[in-house]
């Protein structure tokens, strides 16, 4: 009898200690806050810092300034912020660098980043287009200014995709977009 009370209280605290352990992984989860699905970064391009979707996104996620960038490192964005005040691109991070988080929102054209840099321009491509660029998905321009990352720039499209690799690799991922108004 002895050695049932002694198993079934292992038993119990067993049940109350993984009991308090999910309790507290599903704080820990509440915790973050995903961008809400009524404000994605298409309704904050081109707004003043003044504007009320604006206003209420910073507030509402844990937002700093920086120069002329505002950093929301938990939504996975940061703002570039002109000098009229006026957000004029906007950074997605696929969330493997600088404190970022991933962006959880849609990104623009159906991208996803988990699409190598081959199926970023198979995405991008305009078969209908009288421009080779755009029939290809091929970038306007593309550069390394970091030699860490390269940077394919669709102005036509109002987009830059930079990507995690020093050069033009077709097996590249995407480490952020930046999208312009």
């Amino acid at each position: 009898m002895n050695t049932f009370i002694k198993a079934f209280g292992l038993l119990a605290l067993i049940t109350f200690f993984n009991t308090a352990c999910s309790t507290h992984n599903v704080q820990a989860q509440s915790g973050e806050q995903p961008v809400s699905k009524s404000v994605t970064y298409q309704r904050l391009l081109g707004k003043s810092l003044d504007d009320q979707d604006v206003t209420e996104f910073i507030t509402s996620n844990p937002c700093s300034p920086a120069a002329e960038f505002q950093l929301c490192k938990e939504a996975g964005m940061a703002f570039w912020i002109d000098t009229n005040q006026v957000v004029k691109t906007i950074y997605l991070y696929s969330g493997n660098s600088d404190g970022f988080r991933r962006y959880r929102g849609d990104l623009p054209f159906g991208l996803t980043f988990y699409d190598p840099m081959w199926r970023v321009q198979e995405k991008l491509m305009d078969p209908n287009s009288a421009n080779f660029l755009s029939q290809t998905g091929f970038p306007d321009e593309a550069v390394s200014p970091d030699h860490m990352h390269y940077w394919a720039m669709y102005k036509r499209l109002g987009i830059t995709v930079i990507y995690d690799s020093p050069g033009n690799d077709e097996d590249a991922y995407i480490h952020a977009i930046l999208v312009s108004e």
